[in-house]
């Protein structure tokens, strides 16, 4: 029963990084900001190989991985695909609150999970927290580049 608990929470984690990694493949290419698709680029991977990592969690465990992220993630796949014709800034902004919306999730499931699950979340969490700073520096720069250009214009 333990197990099925766990399986539970950690096939939650899961479709949460089947999300970040559609999106981000999603919307790399759209993208016309070069700095901007190399980074979802990377993110995109290190999310694949949290997909992997999670699977071979629950595999553990005597459970079935989740196969996608499900509707939610569909519908987030769309918000994000149209975000990232808007430009990079809508874009950055969209993925970062869906950066802290995986790490909440991650850090709300922790207590619940045995040792071994709790230290890869941990390890997983961390990454993503690396995803967000890297999201508010270009963020403050991209912030910073628009004041910049209407101070130009006045």
């Amino acid at each position: 029963m333990a197990n099925k608990r766990q399986i539970e929470a950690l096939n939650e984690l899961l479709k949460g990084e089947y999300m970040a990694r559609d999106i981000y493949d999603k919307t790399k290419d759209i993208q016309g900001d070069e700095q901007v698709q190399n980074m979802l680029d990377k993110f995109q991977k290190d999310h694949d190989r949290h997909i992997q990592q999670l699977k071979q969690r629950i595999f553990e465990l005597g459970g079935d991985p989740e196969q996608s992220a499900g509707f939610a993630g569909t519908m987030a796949n769309m918000s994000a695909t149209y975000k990232s014709l808007l430009g990079p800034e809508a874009l950055l902004k969209q993925v970062y609150e869906g950066e802290k919306m995986g790490v909440e999730a991650y850090e709300k499931r922790l207590d619940g999970l045995d040792p071994e699950s709790q230290a890869l979340a941990k390890q997983l969490m961390e990454e993503d927290h690396e995803h967000l700073t890297f999201f508010e520096a270009r963020m403050d720069s991209e912030s910073q580049e628009a004041e910049n250009d209407e101070m130009d214009l006045q």
